[in-house]
């Protein structure tokens, strides 16, 4: 039989209204009091209704996830993390894709929020760093927490990545077998992390003492398309880089396939890297060097920030910085 908040009222000797209150977050309780109920309810796998709850606290236990971005295989670790985060704690997840160029951009998520109660929500780039955007959900009193914020208000809940310091080790890593003529492929111009990861190259290689050639930096946008159409146009110059490190994996795999197009062969004739070790990067051959970066564990961990509030469980609500591992594959060859 399941168990009932009268079984948790027993076994806590307290009144069934404590049990409640306690449940339900409600202030006015004695902090003794609150870890006996909590004891209890561990103790017993008691599960609150949540359809009860919400009716008596007015919340949905709805999450939302808001995005803007062409690659597929990112969005399905940001809802992969959500969902592991949610497990067992009564929230559901709603996805929403937004235009970040719409000039209603602010005004249908405000709709979109009120028309189905959403509790709060998770914020992907390039919307994590749209400030108006952001101050508009604050002015009507929206919850919600980043995911890769160029900058890091203490004031929000976020997670962020070590973009720059990646990107850093691996430019500096294809310098290290041999390679001096390294082109570089910038991820979506709206979103963060590509300024970082472009000035992480930036840095590595002019500490290196390597000179910039702007022939061999292209501007991508995540996509396979915006990869192989970049390689094609690197592939035009009249000096071809011996290597290229494209922002993310897709694009990666897009310069690979413009490569063989061209006939040319990796590593033997172009050593490749990528970024977030994505299925892609295994899946090809040669497999890709790229940058592993826990985009599920950042994804739950931004859940859990923002429910651990909703539920006041204050101490818990710490935005976190992530750290990536680079992994070195068949498609970096030494000169």
């Amino acid at each position: 039989m399941a168990v009932t908040i009268k079984d948790v009222s027993k076994d806590a000797v307290v009144s069934i209204k404590t049990v409640s209150r306690v449940i339900n977050n409600e202030a006015n309780v004695a902090e003794a009091t609150k870890k006996k109920v909590l004891a209890s309810v561990k103790k017993l796998g008691f599960k609150p209704n949540k359809s009860a709850q919400s009716l008596r606290s007015k919340k949905s236990y709805m999450l939302a996830l808001l995005y803007d971005n062409p690659n597929k295989s990112y969005l399905a670790d940001v809802q992969s993390g959500i969902f592991n985060a949610c497990k067992n704690t009564g929230y559901n997840l709603v996805i929403q894709e937004c235009d970040y160029k719409s000039n209603k951009l602010k005004t249908d998520i405000i709709k979109f929020v009120e028309d189905f109660k959403i509790d709060g929500l998770i914020v992907t780039p390039p919307l994590s760093d749209m400030e108006d955007f952001l101050k508009e959900l604050e002015d009507h009193q929206v919850d919600y927490s980043i995911i890769a914020p160029s900058t890091m208000n203490p004031e929000s809940l976020y997670v962020s990545s070590n973009d720059y310091e990646a990107a850093y080790a691996l430019t500096s890593e294809i310098i290290k077998h041999g390679h001096k003529d390294i082109g570089f492929i910038k991820g979506h111009p709206k979103h963060s992390a590509s300024h970082m990861r472009f000035n992480g190259y930036l840095d590595a290689i002019k500490n290196h003492g390597i000179k910039r050639n702007d022939q061999w930096i292209k501007q991508g946008n995540f996509s396979f398309k915006s990869g192989f159409d970049a390689g094609v146009d690197i592939f035009h110059s009249a000096k071809i880089p011996t290597a290229i490190f494209a922002s993310n994996d897709s694009m990666a795999a897009g310069i690979m396939k413009s490569a063989q197009m061209k006939g040319m062969q990796v590593p033997q004739d172009l050593s490749l890297a990528g970024f977030d070790d994505s299925p892609i990067a295994h899946q090809i051959w040669p497999a890709l060097t790229t940058v592993k970066q826990p985009v599920e564990k950042m994804a739950a961990h931004a859940a859990k920030i923002l429910i651990a509030r909703f539920d006041g469980l204050a101490e818990k609500t710490k935005s976190k910085e992530f750290k990536s591992e680079l992994i070195v594959r068949e498609s970096l060859k030494s000169l």
